[in-house]
């Protein structure tokens, strides 16, 4: 059995960049307004040896 996307011809990531867009779309104006001020976190970890290694940097 092949997923619809893939019946469409499209890529998994095309059909879940259409998907995010729709939902974004489809949310009340609240809502349409916060998810403009969203924030991003990212924490870097370097591993050696299969082990985190720990830095003054890392919180």
């Amino acid at each position: 059995m092949v997923a619809f996307w893939r019946q469409a011809g499209l890529t998994y990531v095309q059909f879940s960049s259409i998907c995010a867009r729709v939902v974004r779309q489809s949310l009340k104006q609240q809502f349409q307004e916060a998810k403009k001020e969203g924030v991003a976190h990212v924490k870097v970890t370097k591993w050696e040896a299969g082990k985190p290694i720990k830095n003054g940097n890392n919180a």
